[in-house]
């Protein structure tokens, strides 16, 4: 048993020696990689437009509701996508380009090089995708239980341990008329099969752990949206009376502030409460009746 210690530590020491030009493992210097709990993070997505499962997926790994909402960072609370599997996620709100990272993906890799990497892309019409840059310098066939080093591999999703997302900024994709960066409505994921038949953008050969099977593939955890497009309206989810009052819910995002407001007669609104929005993607409240015959009330975001 002990016998197997001195080469667990050279082959770790041996990738971290040998870096390539990209940012590495999570907590080392330069990296891009974003904790679950940070609060750039504004929204996550809440649905899949589709999910097609590749090869060597056990039907318990098939859950991609298990994609939605925040990033759990553990090993068990994902959708496995299969060896060339793939799914298109929606949001609350749409992904705009904004400054740097605009939404991260997180993955349930067990240690900062097992990384089962897969192509990203992302439309604003679900008809045309335009899929991220990549760039692969692994030189070798990785097998199914062998490592990948993260400063040898840029554009993929997977680059980064469980609990950490990979950045993606919508200013590196190409400038097109069939793509509105400031109203992206869909991701998609897919697996690569890391054979080396799949390229990089530059055409090299693309390896990450191969075969894997039971959960072969992508893992995916959740997307979180950094920059999201909130346009000039807001979504009303539910009005209406309550035995305790009148019921608001709306879509909101975690950490923008909304006010509430009332009025007797369309005219003049009063200020009944200014709050933050909740930590999910809807905020509601229950406001007390008056005497008053007639009461409207709305949601305002300053």
């Amino acid at each position: 048993m002990n016998s197997k210690i001195p080469t667990a530590l050279f082959l770790i020491t041996n990738l971290a020696a040998h870096a390539g030009p990209y940012a590495g493992a999570a907590g080392t210097v330069g990296s891009t990689a974003i904790h679950k709990d940070s609060p750039l993070f504004v929204n996550w997505a809440n649905g899949h437009l589709s999910c097609e499962y590749g090869a060597d997926v056990e039907a318990i790994w098939r859950t991609p509701t298990k994609a939605y909402g925040k990033a759990e960072g553990t090993s068990m609370d994902i959708v496995c996508l299969g060896n060339g599997g793939s799914i298109t996620l929606i949001f609350p709100l749409p992904i705009r380009d904004g400054a740097g990272a605009d939404f991260a993906i997180f993955e349930n890799a067990i240690s900062d090089y097992f990384l089962e990497l897969a192509f990203v892309e992302v439309s604003s019409d679900g008809t045309h995708y335009f899929r991220f840059p990549t760039a692969s310098l692994t030189e070798d066939p990785v097998g199914p239980f062998a490592d990948v080093n993260p400063t040898e591999v840029d554009g993929f999703a997977a680059k980064y341990r469980q609990g950490y997302g990979t950045p993606f900024d919508l200013s590196t994709l190409p400038t097109s008329a069939s793509l509105d960066k400031q109203n992206i409505r869909y991701v998609r994921i897919l697996d690569i099969i890391g054979t080396g038949a799949t390229k990089d953008s530059l055409g090299r050969a693309i390896y990450d752990p191969t075969h894997t099977t039971g959960s072969g593939g992508f893992d995916l955890d959740a997307v979180g949206v950094i920059h999201q497009n909130e346009g000039t309206s807001i979504t009303l989810i539910k009005s209406g009376l309550t035995p305790q009052g009148f019921l608001l819910r709306w879509q909101s995002s975690r950490g923008r502030t909304y006010r509430i407001e009332t009025s007797a007669d369309l005219k003049s609104w009063q200020t009944v409460e200014t709050i933050t929005g909740a930590a999910g993607t809807t905020t509601e409240r229950v406001l007390p009746l008056g005497n008053d015959t007639k009461r409207y009330w709305r949601v305002v975001r300053p």
